[in-house]
C-alpha cells in the first residue's frame, strides 16, 4: 500500500472527518434554504425551532454539532430528506482509487491534447 493510500485511510478512519462532512452538507442546505425562501436568521430560527443565537453559531462558526435526531428534524424542516449510507470500507477505498485513476488518465489525455495544439 502506498504511503498516500495509508494517509488517506487514516483520515477516513477519523470520525471527525465524517462528522464535518455531514455538518457541511447541512450548513450548505441551510444557506440554500434561506436563499430560496428569502428569509433572514430570525425567520430561520423560528422555522427551525432553535434560538437566534444557535443560528448565529451555525452560520458564523459552522458549529453544528447536533444529534442525529436534530439533524433529521432540521433537514425535514428545510425540505430535504436526510439520506445516509453505510458502505464497506474496502469497497469505498477501491472506488476512490478507481476514480483517482480515471482522473489521472483524463488529465494525462487533456495535457497531451493541449500540447499538440
Amino acid at each position: 500500500m502506498r504511503n498516500r493510500d495509508r494517509i488517506r485511510e487514516k483520515i477516513l478512519n477519523q470520525p471527525s472527518y465524517w462528522v464535518e462532512g455531514i455538518n457541511s452538507l447541512l450548513y450548505n442546505a441551510i444557506l440554500e434554504y434561506m436563499e430560496e425562501n428569502d428569509i433572514n436568521r430570525t425567520e430561520l430560527a423560528t422555522r427551525l425551532g432553535i434560538s437566534k443565537g444557535r443560528v448565529s453559531q451555525i452560520l458564523n462558526d459552522g458549529e453544528i454539532n447536533f444529534s442525529i435526531e436534530k439533524i433529521v428534524q432540521i433537514a425535514l424542516k428545510i425540505n430535504k430528506f436526510p439520506i445516509f449510507e453505510l458502505k464497506d470500507k474496502d469497497s469505498y477505498m477501491s472506488d476512490l482509487n478507481s476514480v483517482e485513476h480515471k482522473t489521472k488518465d483524463l488529465s494525462s489525455y487533456e495535457n497531451k491534447s493541449f500540447s499538440q495544439v
